[in-house]
């Protein structure tokens, strides 16, 4: 069976915690994917999140309309990428949790002139934005730390 990529971006809805809120959706994730083959990655940043989910396409399409587009922790979801892959980058990782860090904050400036902002990702930049979450390393032992204290 193909597996699927899908990239898709959104804004937080209230910020007043962004740190157990992600912590929250980072444990979920990891529950679910696991129990789903799911695999992919997390990033946040300046209120974003921009996520890549690789799987069997209807699993991932169910986590995304079902679970996803529901959660009220999100807002303004919107697919950037939905492909067919021959290889998962992220498949040491039911959800790794990437924070953010110079290389993406200078990708974005380099390709789109402005600080981290993953709607205006294009079909030109989206390859390389992927391979550059693929190479950062699992933050969410940081985030764990952070979320309980």
């Amino acid at each position: 069976m193909n597996d699927f990529r899908l990239l898709y971006v959104s804004k937080i809805k209230s910020n007043i915690n962004p740190v157990n809120d992600l912590y929250d959706i980072l444990t979920e994730a990891v529950a679910f994917n696991s129990l789903n083959e799911i695999y992919g990655v997390l990033y946040y940043g300046n209120d974003y999140f921009i996520q890549c989910l690789e799987g069997q396409k209807d699993k991932v399409e169910y986590l995304f309309y079902e679970k996803i587009l529901k959660d009220p922790r999100h807002k303004n979801c919107e697919v950037l990428s939905f492909e067919n892959i021959e290889k998962c980058l992220f498949s040491a990782w039911h959800m790794k949790y990437a924070m953010i860090h110079k290389e993406v904050i200078d990708f974005f400036k380099h390709y789109h002139n402005d600080e981290f902002n993953p709607y205006l990702l294009s079909s030109s930049t989206i390859p390389a934005f992927i391979e550059l979450l693929s190479t950062h390393g699992d933050s969410f032992s940081i985030l764990k730390s952070k979320a309980l204290t």
